[in-house]
């Protein structure tokens, strides 16, 4: 195990703050990095809103669009726990109808079935980008443009849509392709029907309360509406513009639809603390939301290399990618992204958590890319001699 060096941390994360400014890169952005659970730095830079010229002041909530699926994960760990499902059954033994939607091909640039999948989708399918259920592959990317308003309206009314009117992009098992938010969706939806409460309550009754969460929300109070920093992007490269997305946490979802891959908003204060539960295995300040074990069953590497569509460095876990090969990170490093340039990830070996946020459309950090990978190679970068 390696010790951060703080000075040599906030000198590297500094940096890059203010050269990603000067290109345009980021209008932006706050930054937590724990060592240990204790915090050695703690940074925010640039302005929450480019108009007015606010400066970024601690407790932003940035929309975490796909840094929802970890907190999914969570509430699947949880409904592990409970019994109400095996990562190993059949989705239809939840879903009834699933086993009947066939896996499709393109043809005339229109989706049209092609044949019954080779074996039934499972459970842990759905949430390791493996089902082909509105996977981003020209099937679903069909689906989801054509997709009517009403089925936006709620997780049930998305997923009953689905059901009856989508194909799958490939056999289960078979392929690797990113579900943006049906997948995690159809584990919600389990979730409501068990539990007898909408998902947002579930997750916030049984993750987000018991940690002392408050700042990370579906349905934001105005209060935390103020605190909402502006979406960014840009005209004339490098200069920034505010979009204004109104009260929307993930584009234009209606507040109605809970989306389990998408649709949190959430300060680095908080996400911190929800990070630090998994770097603690389930607990956190004396209050274990899961046990330890289950860690393990999360942070699994269920994708096996060679899998078509897998990177060669990472496979998935419940809801995070998890760090295979990785040219930066170690081995077994777990964590996710989001779109509009939200990141983080835990390492085990360093006991080190790190989060990243910023909100802009057009520079993301999604899966590790540009200001994602910069993140964690300064971190990484600052460790003691």
């Amino acid at each position: 195990m390696r010790e951060l060096d703080a000075k040599k941390l906030e000198n590297n994360l500094r940096a890059r703050a203010e050269e990603d400014m000067l290109l345009g890169k980021i209008a932006c952005c706050a930054v937590r990095v724990l060592q240990h659970g204790e915090i050695v730095a703690d940074l925010r830079f640039g302005v929450k809103d480019v108009r007015t010229g606010e400066p970024l002041p601690p407790h932003t909530l940035f929309r975490l669009a796909s840094m929802t699926k970890p907190v999914t994960g969570v509430a699947a760990l949880l409904a592990l726990e409970k019994g109400w499902f095996d990562l190993y059954d059949k989705v239809s033994k939840h879903i009834p109808g699933f086993e009947k939607i066939p896996v499709g091909r393109m043809e005339n640039g229109v989706p049209v079935p092609d044949h019954k999948p080779h074996t039934e989708a499972l459970m842990w399918h759905l949430l390791t980008h493996t089902s082909g259920f509105s996977s981003e592959e020209p099937i679903g990317t069909y689906q989801r443009v054509h997709r009517p308003k009403s089925a936006y309206e709620n997780n049930r009314a998305m997923l009953s849509h689905a059901l009856a009117h989508d194909l799958l992009s490939f056999d289960p098992g078979e392929f690797v392709s990113y579900s943006g938010y049906l997948a995690f969706d159809a584990v919600a939806c389990i979730i409501q029907e068990k539990s007898g409460m909408p998902y947002a309550d579930f997750i916030k009754k049984n993750i987000f309360e018991p940690l002392g969460i408050e700042d990370i929300t579906y349905h934001p109070t105005d209060g935390q509406w103020a605190r909402v920093v502006t979406m960014h992007d840009k005209t004339t490269f490098p200069t920034q513009v505010a979009v204004d997305m109104g009260k929307t946490t993930f584009e234009n979802f209606p507040l109605s639809y809970t989306c389990a891959g998408a649709g949190l908003v959430g300060s680095v204060e908080d996400y911190s603390v929800f990070a630090e539960l998994l770097r603690r295995r389930g607990e956190y300040n004396g209050v274990r939301i899961f046990a330890d074990k289950m860690t393990d069953v999360m942070t699994k590497p269920y994708v096996p290399e060679g899998t078509p569509g897998l990177s060669p460095i990472k496979s998935w876990g419940l809801g995070v990618r998890v760090t295979r090969h990785d040219p930066v990170l170690p081995d077994g490093c777990f964590g996710w992204s989001g779109a509009y340039g939200t990141h983080f990830w835990v390492d085990p070996e360093n006991d080190v958590t790190a989060i990243y946020m910023k909100n802009n459309r057009w520079f993301d950090s999604h899966g590790a890319g540009n200001t994602g990978l910069q993140f964690e190679k300064d971190v990484m970068s600052s460790f003691k001699e």
